[in-house]
């Protein structure tokens, strides 16, 4: 399923409870206009009060910026899904998975391997794989507006 309108999934993400959003590497790679993919994942994050899972090497960026969390792999995370829940930062299952900084190959793997859960892809390729996903976009700009629109849409919840 895709959804085209961020401001959707903003309110998604803000009427959910339990949110465990995933950090891949290509947050520490991947630079917009003033902005990196990680100052993103922080600010979705304390908006909607979620954890943050640091995969890749995201866990000192995460940490420069004030953020308490713990270095994950993130096939372990869709693991503990489908088994017994072991990651700290969360108590229990999350109800929902939020993948950013991945590959749409990486993040369609992992997407297909959660059970018990829905995914979020908010990625710049639509991730068929996830429950919901960005849409396709064509530029490093377009997907910047998608997260800034997503972002809005969080502080007015």
């Amino acid at each position: 399923m895709t959804v085209k309108d961020a401001s959707w999934l903003g309110q998604y993400l803000g009427s959910k409870k339990k949110v465990l959003i995933l950090a891949g590497a290509l947050c520490d790679q991947i630079e917009f206009e003033g902005k990196s993919l990680l100052d993103y994942v922080v600010e979705i994050s304390r908006k909607i009060k979620a954890p943050v899972a640091a995969t890749g090497n995201t866990v000192n960026g995460l940490r420069d910026r004030g953020m308490d969390t713990g270095k994950a792999w993130a096939a372990e995370v869709v693991n503990f899904m489908r088994y017994e829940w072991h990651y700290p930062l969360i108590d229990g299952k999350p109800e929902v998975l939020v993948f950013m900084g991945y590959s749409p190959i990486l993040t369609a793997n992992l997407a297909s391997a959660v059970s018990d859960a829905e995914s979020v892809s908010l990625g710049s390729t639509y991730v068929e794989a996830a429950t919901y996903s960005l849409p396709d976009v064509n530029s490093f700009k377009e997907w910047q507006k998608e997260l800034t629109t997503l972002v809005q849409v969080l502080e007015k919840s």
